[in-house]
């Protein structure tokens, strides 16, 4: 019993997914904006909300690839609903600022 527990353990695969790089691109782009930001000049009001919005960007593309893990057992099927699920969101944030601005 104990010897499948341990190849469990020692057999972990790393499963790469959208959201998975999501949040790394979106943790590199906040600890961008809390260094420096975009063209070397310090403005620290917008490279604080930047910063901010990039992390809560990273910490709900991590919660929402858990939920996705625990819920879809398949990789490839992983894959496709969570592309779908980012382009679903890509969407709504371009018609909404069309309909806003």
């Amino acid at each position: 019993m104990e010897e499948k527990e341990v190849q469990k353990i020692e057999g972990f695969k790393l499963r790469l997914t959208p959201l998975n790089l999501i949040t790394a691109i979106c943790l590199v782009a906040g600890g961008f904006f809390a260094l420096e930001g975009f063209d070397g000049r310090v403005d620290h009001n917008f490279n604080g909300l930047f910063f901010t919005l990039c992390i809560l960007a990273a910490l709900v593309s991590f919660v929402s690839d858990l939920i996705f893990r625990k819920s879809i057992p398949l990789l490839k099927n992983l894959w496709i609903v969570e592309t779908a699920f980012i382009v679903f969101t890509v969407v709504m944030i371009l018609i909404i600022k069309t309909l806003v601005f």
